[in-house]
C-alpha cells in the first residue's frame, strides 16, 4: 500500500464516521454538522462516539489519531543525506512517517480521562500493529491536583512537554534528544494554579523502555518539577518559570535489543522561562546532564522564538549551543544530521545549531503544514569528528 493509498484509507474512514450528540432521553443520536462548526471543525470532529456530559458514567468516548509526515535534505562537506535513508517500513517512499497513530480516548464519572494511542507501520501490510507508546488514565480532582496511571512519554525539559502535534519544531534539540527517556510506565501526580500561580509534578518511572509495558528491570527514573505562573505579576499573556530535576538510578539500562537504552545520565536539570505576548512569544531554557557510564557531562542552553505573522501563518526559530566537560559528549543528532557519511563516530565537544522556518495553521494545531531550514556545528575533541551542514525540511501533521 502507497502514500496515496493509504492517506486515502484515513481520509475515507474520517469521511464516513458522523458526530452524535445526547438524546432527550440521554443516548447517543447524530448530531447537527452544521450547527456553529466550519468545514474543517466537523471534518476533524467526526471521531466522536459518544458525548453526553449528563451521563454519571460515560461523558465522552471517541477516537483519536496523528499522522506526521516529514521530507528532509542535507548537505555538508562530505556528501548529502536526508529522509532517502530511511527504513522502508518506516517511510512513504522518500518520505518518513514520522508518526502514524491510532487510539481512543474517554472521560468517565466525571474526573476520571483515558488515552490510548497505538503505532501503526506506514505501510498497513502486511504487518499493521507496530507497538503501544502511550495507555494511562488521570484523575482529576481539581486544577491543583491530579494523579496519573500507566505508560506515557517520560516529559522531562521544556521541550518533552509540548504533545507532539503542538511542537513548534520539527526536531528536540541535541540535549533533548540526549536526555530523552522513551515511553515508559509508572504513576505522576500534578497540579497547577495553586496560591495564585504555583505548579508541581511528583513522578516514578519504571527505567526499562519497551514497546509495550514495563517488566520492571534497570531500576528507575524519579521526576520533580517546581514552576510558577507569574503572567498577571508580569502583564503578559503567558509568563512561567519552571525547574524539573530528573533521577536516573541505572544510567544505559537497556531493556531489549531493539529499544532504546536508557539515558546515560544520572542526574539531568532543566530550568525553562516561557513568554507570550499577542502574537510574539519566547521559551528559554537551560540544560544540564551529569554523565555516567563513561559519558562526560553537559550542558547546554536553547532558545525558541516565534512570531505570529497572521491567524494561521506562523514564523518559527530556534538557536541552541551545547558543550561537554569531556572528550566528545555531545552526540549529533540522529534526524538528519548523523546520517551525514561524513559524521565519523557522530559527537563532539561543542555543538551550535539554529533553525528558522514557517508554519501555516489549516486548522490549528490538528491541521499545518511546517518547511524550515538548520544548521548546524560539531566540533569533535579526540577520536570525534567536525560536522557542518545545512537541512532542508517540509513536512504535514495532522491529527484528530
Amino acid at each position: 500500500m502507497n502514500a496515496r493509498h493509504t492517506a486515502a484509507l484515513f481520509v475515507l474512514a474520517a469521511a464516513q464516521a458522523l458526530p452524535v450528540r445526547a438524546g432527550p432521553d440521554g443516548s447517543a443520536v447524530l448530531a447537527d454538522k452544521s450547527a456553529g462548526s466550519t468545514a474543517w471543525d466537523r471534518t476533524l470532529a467526526v471521531p466522536t462516539i459518544y458525548r453526553n456530559p449528563e451521563n454519571p458514567l460515560l461523558q465522552e468516548l471517541a477516537f483519536t489519531g496523528q499522522i506526521q509526515t516529514q521530507y528532509a535534505y542535507g548537505s555538508d562537506d562530505s556528501g548529502k543525506f536526508g529522509t532517502a535513508a530511511t527504513p522502508e517500513d518506516a517511510a512513504w517512499g522518500n518520505i518518513e512517517v514520522r508518526r502514524l497513530r491510532a487510539g481512543i480516548k474517554a472521560k468517565l464519572f466525571g474526573k476520571l480521562s483515558f488515552l490510548n494511542l497505538t503505532e501503526l507501520y506506514p505501510d498497513l501490510s502486511p504487518r499493521f500493529y507496530k507497538r503501544t507508546p502511550e495507555t494511562y488514565f488521570t484523575w482529576t480532582e481539581s486544577p491543583a491536583f491530579s494523579l496519573s496511571l500507566g505508560k506515557s512519554e517520560l516529559k522531562f525539559d521544556r521541550e518533552q512537554e509540548y504533545s507532539s502535534k503542538e511542537f513548534p519544531l520539527f526536531e528536540r534539540t541535541a540535549l533533548g534528544n540526549m536526555f530523552y527517556g522513551g515511553e515508559l510506565t509508572g504513576m505522576w501526580a500534578g497540579g497547577k494554579g495553586i496560591a495564585g500561580g504555583w505548579l508541581y509534578q511528583l513522578g516514578i518511572f519504571s527505567n526499562d523502555r519497551r514497546d509495550e509495558w514495563s517488566e520492571f528491570e534497570g531500576g528507575a527514573m524519579l521526576l520533580a518539577k517546581l514552576g510558577c505562573n507569574y503572567s498577571r505579576l508580569a502583564g503578559l499573556d503567558l509568563a512561567e518559570i519552571k525547574l524539573q530535576f530528573l533521577h536516573n538510578t541505572e544510567p544505559g539500562f537497556t531493556a531489549t535489543s531493539g529499544c532504546g537504552s536508557s539515558p546515560l545520565y544520572s542526574n539531568c536539570i532543566s530550568l525553562s522561562n516561557e513568554l507570550n505576548d499577542g502574537p510574539f512569544g519566547l521559551t528559554t531554557e537551560w540544560l544540564w546532564g551529569d554523565g555516567e557510564a563513561g559519558r562526560p557531562d553537559v550542558v547546554g542552553f536553547s532558545a525558541m522564538p516565534f512570531w505570529n505573522l497572521t491567524d494561521k501563518l506562523q514564523l518559527i526559530g530556534e538557536f541552541e549551543i551545547a558543550a561537554s566537560h569531556g572528550d566528545n559528549g555531545v552526540i549529533l543528532p540522529s534526524r538528519y544530521e548523523a546520517l551525514s557519511p561524513g559524521a565519523g563516530d557522530k559527537s563532539g565537544d561543542r555543538y551550535a545549531a539554529a533553525y528558522a522556518g514557517l508554519t501555516y495553521h489549516i486548522h490549528g494545531h490538528n491541521l499545518k503544514l511546517m518547511s524550515g531550514a538548520r544548521y548546524s556545528h560539531l566540533e569533535g575533541g579526540p577520536g570525534g569528528g567536525d560536522f557542518n551542514g545545512w537541512t532542508w525540511l517540509a513536512g504535514l501533521r495532522a491529527a484528530f
